[in-house]
Formats: C-alpha cells, structure tokens, sequence
C-alpha cells in the first residue's frame, strides 16, 4: 500500500486545512468519552463524580498535548546537541506522563466525598478510554508519517510516495494491539466487573508491547537515557515499575488510592459491587417515588376535574 502525502490532507474551508490525523485524533476522543459515559451509566457513577472526572479528564488532555509536544521537542533538543529547540511534534508517552500527573494532582487537591471515593472506579473505567483513543491516534500516524518502523519488505509494510523503501507498519500493529485491549478490558469490566484491574492490564500490557514494538520502530531520536534503550523503552519501564507498586498497594496492604483506610480487610471489588448495587436500589427507589407522584397528581387532577363537573352540573 503506497501512502500520498494528500492523504492525509482531507479539505480545506477558506485558509483552514483539515488533516486525517486530526480528524483520527478527534474521532478517538469521541469515542472515548461515548465509553466513558457507557461505563459511567453502567456503574452508576455518582452525577458528581461524573461532572468532576469529566471535567478534569478534558483539562489534562489539553495539559497531556501540552506535554505531548515539550516531550518531543526535548528529544529533537538533545539530538542535535542542545544547538536547536523548536516547538513541534508529539510524543503519546510524553502526553500520557503530563495528562495522568494533572490527573491525579487534581483528583488529589479537589476531589471531595464521593467524588474521592470513586478515584480508582473512576481511573479503571478510564482505562479503555485511553486505549481507545490511542488506538484512532496510532491509525492517524500511518497517514500523518510518523510512527513507522524500521524498513521491511513483508504484507506488514507500508510504501510513503517521498520514501526511497517500504517501512514496517508499526502503527497499524499497534492500533491492532489497542483495539484488541480495550475489547479485553471492557469484557472484563462487562461480564466480570473487575473495577480493580482494568487499570493494571492497561498499565502491564502496554508497557510490555510498548518495550518490544519499539525494536521495530525507526525512532531516530536516539537513546539518551540508558544505552541501547529508546526514551519510550525507558518510560514503559517506569509505567511497568508504577503497576508493580500499584499492585502491591491494593493486593498486598489492601489498600486503594484516596481510600486506603476504610478497605482493610476487604477487597476494592466486593466494596464497588455492594455500592453499584447501593446505586441501583436508590435509583429504583427514586423511580417508584416519581411514579408514585406522577400517579398522585394524575388522581388529583382527575378529582379536580370531577369537582368541576359536578358543579356545572
């Protein structure tokens, strides 16, 4: 398959150019939040809790492209020998450090009661979210040139017009790996409910695809912070060491982010099945209430109506 640079310019409205890869970025970031609002009506998220977790996860994407791009601009920085620094590119791992550490700065300073207590609900719910969207991002590299990998000449290449070789494509690979994880985790979330682990299968296996795709990639931004390792080899590490020390948090001191405490003893899963369930009993409550009432007025404008006639009569 040969890849035209006007492939990835989709049309243009006056002097504004839409581009694939935005559009592709866009797309996935509906589609993320349409999940998001599935999972949070699946769960019976708390109304709060969801306006709050909304709210912060729409300004740390903003803070993660933020990052996206500083992140890339320091690698390309450093290539060239600290002789040239520009504001430009992206780097997903870079974005994901940024948007995830105002996340949870956020979450630690503002959120308050139930809010609080849903932090790791909410963070697991996430989980398929972030993969779904990288997943539409990934497919937006393929036309926006980036990405690729090293030079291959199997099914799995893909040939760029102004490229001398075909090049190995590690974004479709990759896109393939996020939709088939976010289809993992949200059956997990679906038919087993685990609000305790989805996070975990998301932060173990992309760090571990994301150490051994990168051997595939052509990443010419060098290796700068332990040899023979790329930066994004480095951080999946650290996201691997992070799901190490979550996992001994929650499964051997039985401890949960932001609610540690009250969760000795028992499991995060048996609490968040006891207050889905908590939910679902007050919503059918408040349903009978409100029919019960629609009925009441129903009757008393019936009575009323009796009244009148009586009184014509």
């Amino acid at each position: 398959m040969i890849i035209h640079n006007s492939y990835n310019e989709l049309f243009k409205i006056g002097g504004l150019t839409v581009y694939t890869y935005g559009l592709l970025i866009a797309v996935g970031l509906i589609a993320a939040f349409a999940l998001f609002f599935f999972l949070s009506k699946k769960f019976k998220l708390a109304d709060k809790s969801f306006d709050f977790y909304s709210l912060t996860v729409i300004i740390s994407i903003v803070v993660g492209f933020l990052f996206g791009c500083l992140f890339q601009s320091i690698y390309e920085w450093i290539d060239s020998g600290f002789k040239r620094f520009s504001f430009g590119g992206m780097s997903f791992m870079g974005g994901l450090i940024g948007g995830v550490a105002l996340y949870i700065i956020i979450s630690a300073i503002f959120a308050k009661g139930q809010a609080r207590k849903d932090f790791w609900k909410v963070a697991n719910m996430i989980a398929p979210c972030i993969t779904i969207a990288h997943g539409f991002g990934r497919i937006g590299c393929l036309f926006g040139r980036c990405c690729y990998g090293v030079p291959n000449d199997s099914f799995l290449s893909v040939k760029y017009d102004n490229f001398s070789h075909p090049v190995l494509a590690t974004q479709l690979l990759e896109a393939l790996f996020l939709f088939i994880l976010t289809g993992v985790i949200v059956f997990m979330l679906l038919k087993y409910k685990r609000l305790d682990l989805s996070l975990l299968v998301y932060l173990y296996g992309y760090a571990v695809w994301r150490f051994i795709i990168e051997f595939w990639r052509d990443d010419i931004r060098g290796a700068f912070l332990i040899p023979g390792l790329s930066p994004s080899q480095f951080q999946s590490l650290v996201m691997a060491l992070i799901a190490g020390a979550l996992t001994l948090y929650i499964y051997y001191f039985d401890r949960i982010p932001f609610r540690g405490k009250e969760l000795i003893g028992r499991s995060f899963q048996s609490v968040a099945l006891a207050e889905i369930a908590e939910a679902e009993i007050e919503s059918a409550r408040a349903e009978t209430y409100n029919g019960e009432k629609s009925e009441a007025k129903t009757s008393d404008s019936e009575y009323s109506q009796t009244e009148a006639d009586k009184e014509e009569t």
